[in-house]
């Protein structure tokens, strides 16, 4: 029993809970970095937040990600080396669509 709490309690410190999702990035980019905006469409619950929030953020180059589910945008901080099309296929997988906002 102890094990199974172990476990269960590793599983839940892997997955973000909404609340370490921030909707909104509060920082200015650094210099050499860009703040990029995309609406996403076919976001419809926590799960679809985080699983956007992960692929964003597992990306060599992001600096920060936001997921705003409501709003249904993702905005990320990202070194100015990384092409927009790269983050454009990451973000459109499954049922997810991606359209950078200006």
């Amino acid at each position: 029993t102890i094990n199974h709490r172990r476990n269960r309690a590793e599983r839940e410190r892997e997955l973000p809970v909404l609340a370490d999702i921030p909707s909104s990035i509060e920082i200015a980019p650094e210099d050499g970095d860009v703040l990029r905006t995309y609406r996403i469409t076919g976001m419809c619950c926590e799960s679809c937040t985080r699983k956007l929030h992960a692929r964003m953020s597992a990306l060599e180059g992001v600096d920060k990600c936001a997921v705003d589910l409501v709003g249904e945008r993702l905005s990320v901080i990202v070194s100015q080396e990384v092409a927009a099309e790269r983050l454009l296929s990451t973000l459109s997988f499954d049922k997810y669509s991606a359209v950078e906002l200006p």
